[in-house]
């Protein structure tokens, strides 16, 4: 289906251009300068504001699709104007700390080679960093962070991988990001991570929400092998 042009609204200080993107889905679009946390910020408010007649909502970079079976109109109605009383920091104010191990790392050397350092200054860099989870796409989980050194960014593989494993950790260019589930795959995996991104089990099936930050701790590959035995 066909995105329809539904006029504009002025929510949380922000102009956003309001469509319908399928039947039960409306897309909110903003400036490509408004800054990512705004877009959180924005995005825990529309939970709360909508709440029971929310489905689910996808924040990305410049957009937010609200899945409701509320019309565009009323949607509209209850969103224009409101803001936020203060500038909510989400879900980022715990850093939570993910294992893992380098040695699984396909394409460790291809990102130092990239970099023109050695292996260990690429992990010590990697590990030094804090990750903000950005957005989720691609898979269910999949995380889009932000934090990544300039230092050892590095172009995505010119051929994907057919299958990678959950829990691969993936540089491609200025972005980080984790394979929540086992999937096709471009990206340069330096390592892997034994905890479980998404699980059907857990409640919230998601470990690492929108806005939410971690960081790395590295584990040996025998630990990697025996984690959770």
């Amino acid at each position: 289906m066909s995105v329809k042009e539904s006029g504009s609204l002025q929510f949380n200080d922000i102009s956003w251009r309001v469509s319908l993107l399928g039947e039960q889905v409306i897309l909110m679009e903003c400036a490509p300068d408004i800054p990512i946390d705004k877009i959180h910020d924005s995005t825990h408010l529309i939970e709360k504001l909508l709440a029971d007649d929310l489905n689910d909502i996808v924040p990305a970079y410049h957009s937010i699709a609200i899945f409701t079976s509320l019309s565009i109109v009323d949607v509209r109605k209850v969103l224009n104007g409101k803001k936020s009383k203060i500038n909510q920091p989400g879900k980022g104010d715990d850093i939570i700390e993910l294992p893992i191990c380098y040695e699984v790392g396909f394409d460790l050397e291809r990102v130092a080679e990239h970099a023109n350092f050695p292996i260990e200054k690429v992990i010590d860099i990697h590990l030094s960093g804090t990750y903000r989870s950005l957005f989720m796409g691609f898979t269910p989980g999949f995380i889009y962070a932000d934090g990544l050194a300039d230092q050892i960014a590095c172009p995505r593989l010119d051929t994907p991988r057919k299958l990678l494993p959950a829990g691969a950790v993936g540089i491609a260019g200025t972005q980080t990001g984790i394979y929540s589930l086992q999937s096709p795959g471009g990206w340069n995996i330096i390592g892997r991570t034994p905890t479980k991104i998404f699980d059907l089990n857990r409640k919230p099936p998601i470990l690492i929400d929108v806005g939410t930050q971690y960081r790395f701790v590295r584990i040996s590959q025998k630990a990697f092998e025996t984690w959770g035995s």
